[in-house]
């Protein structure tokens, strides 16, 4: 660069400051949708639909969009994600106004803003450790966590307050104007963006695909980076089959209010998770407080299959929600750190493929399983179906963190970045 890390952790904060103005619309738009598809049509699977459309199309184009990052520089994806976002949503207001909005509308703009989602996150992160120093990282993504979770509390509750008093187009307007000011301050900030990578980029010698299974090639015989993408790969199959079965299995004993406010505690304990990861510098036994951290989360499942003490699962999911901001900002800081610059934006979206591509299989299996044993009035001693598929859930993790600390090669990672 032709300026120093230290001199440059403020345009990084500019950044953070502009993506959760984003972030904050985003996460408005996403649940208003949501409750305007299921008004309109009374049916579950129209909803379902809808959360397919967000987030399997971010599956499908992870890598090559993480290939396009590693060839153009991460501004670029930034500016790309911008303007495209800010075309659908202007042209999603456009029609909200207009009172023109169809589920098919609906699912073609949330695959849009899937997308976008695609470009964006790669390339913030790979742009952190390009303007943050080695041993601020763990800080800095811990920032980032924080806006992100922030929002997801935040977001709903905006929402629902301005749909009682408005319309969605309202809601939709605004998501227009976060993303266009987002947009605005990657414009303002793009000469302080420019990284030594994209001064290579006219070096490059090899074609969009060979450097796309290059990508590949390096993610998979870098063993113990690879085994930190399986780590989060394996959890998110326990915790998405967590995900389909604690609506049903509290809704057994407890209200829908009931669930809704273990949903927030959840959440709350997101948002601290996220603030102390902000706040704290971590740069030694990584890995063992991300295993510790998941081991927690593991155990938070499995003894919330074991109790039907509304309180004590509300306790339990403030510190899962705790621990998952742990957890998530250690993995990505260890992976920022072990990564060649060159690679950067192929292994994050390398990683996003494989981790959020299990996530249908888990609600698939959870969902099934669940209906199986229901329907065919299966029982576990003191346990119904729901509470020992989560007991089986949270014991996997158990299983899966015990593999990662005694046996797996993970903690190499650990080498380069102890000080």
């Amino acid at each position: 660069m032709n300026f120093s890390k230290q001199n440059t952790f403020y345009v990084f904060l500019w950044i953070i400051v502009s993506q959760f103005v984003s972030l904050l619309g985003s996460s408005m738009t996403r649940f208003i949708l949501g409750i305007w598809v299921y008004q309109s049509t009374g049916q579950v699977l129209s909803f379902a639909m809808v959360l397919v459309a967000s987030y399997l199309p971010s599956v499908v184009v992870s890598p090559f969009v993480g290939n396009y990052i590693d060839r153009n520089g991460p501004r670029l994806a930034l500016v790309v994600g911008g303007i495209l976002g800010s075309g659908l949503l202007a042209y999603g207001t456009v029609v909200a106004i207009a009172d023109q909005l169809t589920l098919f509308f609906v699912l073609l703009l949330s695959v849009g803003l899937s997308i976008v989602s695609a470009l964006e996150t790669p390339a913030l992160q790979t742009l952190t450790p390009m303007l943050v120093a080695e041993e601020h990282l763990s800080r800095a993504n811990g920032m980032l966590a924080s806006a992100t979770s922030t929002t997801n509390i935040v977001g709903p509750i905006l929402a629902g307050a301005l749909y009682a008093y408005g319309t969605i187009s309202w809601i939709i307007g605004i998501n227009f104007v976060t993303y266009l000011l987002a947009l605005i301050v990657v414009f303002i900030l793009w000469k302080r963006l420019v990284t030594i990578k994209e001064s290579h980029n006219n070096e490059q010698q090899y074609s969009f695909w060979q450097d796309m299974i290059k990508g590949f090639h390096y993610t998979w015989k870098y063993k113990a980076l690879f085994a930190m993408i399986m780590l989060h790969t394996w959890l998110n199959v326990a915790l998405g089959v967590n995900s389909v079965i604690r609506q049903p299995y509290i809704l057994e004993f407890g209200s829908e209010e009931q669930f809704g406010l273990v949903t927030s505690l959840f959440g709350v304990g997101m948002v601290l998770g996220s603030i102390v990861m902000s706040t704290l510098k971590v740069v030694r036994k990584m890995i063992w407080y991300i295993l510790l951290s998941s081991l927690g989360m593991g155990l938070s499942v499995l003894l919330t299959g074991l109790t039907e003490h509304v309180w004590m699962i509300g306790c339990l999911w403030i510190m899962m929600g705790f621990l998952l901001p742990i957890t998530n900002t250690l993995s990505i800081t260890l992976i920022q750190c072990n990564t060649d610059a060159a690679y950067l934006g192929r292994v994050f979206s390398i990683s996003r493929m494989l981790s959020w591509g299990t996530l249908p299989l888990a609600y698939v299996i959870g969902g099934f399983a669940g209906d199986w044993l229901v329907s065919h009035q299966v029982t576990f001693t003191f346990l119904s179906p729901y509470g020992f598929l989560l007991v089986l859930a949270g014991a996997s993790i158990v299983i899966i963190i015990a593999y990662y600390a005694f046996f797996s090669n993970i903690k190499e990672l650990e080498e380069k970045t102890s000080l």
